[in-house]
């Protein structure tokens, strides 16, 4: 998978300290050679290749040898995974490559079980690693072939040094490598696009899968009228919401939100409005809010935008009979179908859950049956999740390792689905704007994180329960762009940018690539402070940010089923790990899905996470078919745009004010049209469809079929 590779070439980028002292590998002044040194293997004939140096623990996991202008690595049974592997290095100067874009070029090949690996890691002084770029061929991909890797912009100032190291994995086998070359692309003039385009495949008649509505899901919380939700002048849910809403087409609406799920009593939120007690949001807390959204409002705006309920259960201080109740009133007062589906619990996990109620996994087993079965006596339909959590990389939010295979192995057989926070990016630490484009693309690579996550998850399920393998589905119950929660950090509302919409792009197709991901909802739908999909404006109302936009094109586009878009070629981009984000190490710069309607229309999502440029794209569409295509483009100017959406005031909260990261001062000066929705020109598509895509974007494309 591609987190355990990402972890490996890590492992090789810090070798910076073991390549320094290589004889000869360094000029008097510390600095490598001017450019890479015999990188077509000419030199070495019979023996090892000049200017590349290789350390005593390397050369002692296998034979290596220049043969016919190649290099030859013969990995033995020594080579097991580690820091050295068997391979050579050599340390490049990055004076000459500054002010473009770094390409990494080589012909590689593998045989017998091996794999080649060909990387370079650039780091500054203090030897952190500010990019990387890696090439790989595996066993079993054919005969040696061109592989290219290219950086999405130019050096940062900071950079100091290279690494080139080209290095076998596995125990037997030959890695095989030629023709190495590092090169540097001239800054393209502005608005043009890459020469590269990326490619897609699709076949309209391919088999999918019914597309999952549930999982285009929000959170509301209780809390603060339900964040803006009800409107106090016309004492009724906000129309602008509801017209937002079902504009975005949300299907889905957990309730009553979060932490504040588990300290949550249902009975305080029903009856008139007059009689509703105020309560505190959290055991302990001062601030208190009255409960003006209770089960019939949250029900009444289900059934407004047309959306089903997930109602989170307090399975931190509550009953199962209290759930059981909640259940039988849903049931009686607005019908079965409506809550369809119960989570039992929140972070539970959390050592430190701001609800108070953190507990054991075996704590929590004992109380997932009973009300399970509570909820079941009143609702026998109702879809059961439980709560767990994979810890992955450096995010790490549960508390027990043992959690996931105590609650599936004990109590697997009584639930539907598992439920997962897995999915927040990039939670920085760091507040240095200096950062800006690294932040954005830890963010922008993150669902390939997400996605190793997702797999190693239902893997999980299915080894815990392997009676009902294939059967428990995931449930990602929160999810969103999420920079940080410290309001003194400048990052705080870049939740609101276009490239927070990219984000939520990239991590929505995740999740429908994923078969086991039947239900997932972002957080939150609104907020008065910065992780609402819709926040508050200057002089009053409410606006829709760039990830509501994007996420509104998706249901509309895409249709009733899934099919397969299979991506043959394309650039992709590395991102270094920040905050709770690891890295990645060739992420895709152009993602997308696709999906098929009854009546033949086909629909694709496409996202360009490059911060700079637009990038070509072709779609090769098999069969005889022809279509007129419709285009509509989610952009702005600038990476960190947005639509003027703010956050109120606290008293005594000392918020930062925003970085600004792009030139243009754009995340200062934005307003509502600075981001938005613009259509192309129908076109008529036969056997091949391209399209440039704007930088920073998300574009919607559906192909109907021509008469």
């Amino acid at each position: 998978m591609a987190v355990s590779f990402s972890r490996r070439l890590w492992q090789l980028a810090r070798l910076a300290g073991l390549f320094l002292v290589l004889a000869g590998c360094l000029d008097s002044d510390g600095a490598g050679a001017a450019g890479l040194v015999n990188g077509d293997f000419s030199q070495g004939e019979g023996g090892s290749p000049t200017g590349w140096h290789i350390s005593e623990a390397a050369a002692a996991k296998g034979g290596a040898v220049v043969e016919g202008g190649m290099l030859v690595l013969s990995p033995d049974a020594a080579n097991t995974p580690s820091a050295e592997p068997l391979g050579f290095g050599q340390i490049i100067d990055v004076a000459s490559f500054r002010g473009g874009t770094l390409v990494l070029s080589a012909q590689l090949g593998a045989e017998g079980g091996a794999a080649a690996i060909v990387g370079l890691a650039v780091l500054d002084k203090g030897g952190a690693v500010k990019r990387m770029l890696s090439l790989r061929a595996a066993s079993g991909e054919g005969p040696p072939a061109e592989r290219e890797a290219r950086d999405t912009g130019p050096l940062p100032d900071s950079a100091e040094t290279m690494i080139l190291f080209a290095s076998a994995e596995g125990t037997q086998g030959r890695a095989i490598f030629d023709d190495i070359r590092l090169t540097v692309l001239a800054p393209e003039p502005a608005g043009a696009a890459s020469a590269t385009p990326t490619v897609f495949t699709l076949d309209p008649g391919a088999g999918g899968r019914p597309l999952p509505v549930s999982v285009f899901g929000a959170n509301v919380e209780w809390i603060r009228s339900a964040n803006g939700l009800w409107n106090a002048d016309a004492q009724a849910i906000d129309s602008d919401f509801i017209r937002m809403a079902r504009a975005a087409g949300i299907s889905l609406i957990r309730f009553p939100g979060g932490v504040w799920s588990d300290t949550y009593d249902w009975r305080q939120g029903i009856g008139p409005q007059g009689s509703r007690p105020a309560s505190a949001h959290i055991p302990g807390q001062d601030e208190r809010s009255p409960h003006v959204i209770g089960t019939d409002e949250i029900a009444a705006f289900a059934r407004g935008i047309g959306a089903k309920l997930m109602i989170t259960v307090n399975a931190g201080h509550g009953t199962p009979e209290e759930a059981g109740a909640w259940a039988a009133y849903i049931r009686d007062k607005h019908g079965a179908d409506i809550a369809t589906w119960w989570e039992i619990g929140n972070e539970l996990y959390m050592a430190n859950d701001l609800s108070g109620a953190s507990m054991t996994p075996a704590e929590y087993v004992a109380k997932v049956r009973p009300f399970a079965e509570a909820i079941r006596r009143e609702l026998p339909d109702a879809r059961i999740a439980a709560i767990g959590l994979l810890n992955y990389g450096p995010y790490r939010f549960n508390a027990y390792d043992d959690w996931n295979e105590t609650v599936l192995a004990m109590a697997g057989d009584t639930i539907d689905s598992f439920a997962i926070h897995n999915a927040y990016a990039p939670l920085v630490i760091d507040s240095s704007p200096e950062v800006w484009a690294e932040v954005y693309r830890a963010l922008l690579a993150a669902p390939a994180l997400v996605a190793d996550n997702l797999a190693d998850t239902a893997a999980q399920l299915d080894r815990y329960q392997p009676d009902r393998s294939g059967q428990i589905g995931i449930a990602v119950t929160e999810w969103g762009p999420l920079f940080t929660l410290d309001p003194t950090n400048p990052y705080f509302d870049h939740i609101k940018t276009q490239a927070a919409a990219v984000g939520v792009a990239r991590m929505l197709n995740t999740f429908l690539r994923e078969p086991r991901v039947e239900a997932a909802a972002f957080f939150k739908l609104s907020d008065w402070l910065n992780m609402g999909w819709i926040g508050p404006v200057r002089g009053g109302g409410w606006r829709e940010t760039p990830a509501l936009l994007a996420f509104g094109l998706y249901r509309p586009t895409l249709g009733d089923e899934l099919i397969p878009l299979d991506r043959e070629s394309g650039p992709v981009f590395f991102s270094s790990p920040r905050g709770f984000t690891g890295g990645v190490e060739a992420a895709p710069l152009v993602d997308g899905v696709a999906g098929r309607r009854a009546n033949g229309t086909l629909g694709l999502m496409l996202n360009n996470a490059d911060l700079a440029g637009p990038q070509p794209v072709t779609v090769r569409i098999g069969g005889p078919g022809k279509y007129v295509a419709h285009v509509t483009h989610l952009a702005g100017p600038a990476p960190d745009a947005h639509r003027g959406t703010i956050h109120i005031d606290v008293p005594g909260v000392p918020f930062a004010p925003p970085g600004n990261f792009a030139p243009g001062d754009w995340f200062r000066k934005s307003e509502a049209d600075t981001v938005g929705l613009s259509s192309e020109p129908p076109s008529t598509v036969k056997g091949e469809f391209s399209i440039v895509l704007p930088p920073t974007s998300v574009t919607a494309i559906r192909m109907e079929p021509a008469p």
